[in-house]
C-alpha cells in the first residue's frame, strides 16, 4: 500500500470511531434524562401532590380510558376538569 492510502485508511477509521463514540455518548446522556411527560396535566401532577380524593378520581378515569370506554380527547377533557376543581394551595 502507498503511504497516502495508509493516511486515508487511518483518517477513515478515526472518523468512524468518533461517530460511534458520539452516538454512544448521546445514548448515555438520553438515558440519564427523565422521561418527557406527554401532557401538561401530568406535568402539573408531578410538580404538586394530589389530595387522595383527586387521586382516586384520576385512577378511575384512567381505568375508563384503558378499558376503552372513553377516548383520549374525552380523557384529557375530564382530567383537566378534575385538576381544575382542586382547591388551590396558598
Amino acid at each position: 500500500m502507498q503511504p497516502w492510502q495508509w493516511v486515508v485508511w487511518v483518517v477513515g477509521v478515526t472518523a468512524f470511531a468518533v461517530v460511534i463514540g458520539l452516538v454512544i455518548a448521546a445514548v448515555l446522556r438520553a438515558a440519564r434524562r427523565p422521561p418527557e411527560l406527554p401532557s401538561a396535566a401530568q406535568r402539573l401532577q408531578r410538580q404538586s401532590p394530589q389530595p387522595p380524593e383527586v387521586e382516586a378520581r384520576l385512577r378511575e378515569l384512567a381505568g375508563l380510558q384503558q378499558s376503552g370506554r372513553i377516548g383520549e380527547v374525552e380523557y384529557e377533557r375530564r382530567r383537566a376538569e378534575i385538576l381544575a376543581q382542586r382547591p388551590e394551595e396558598r
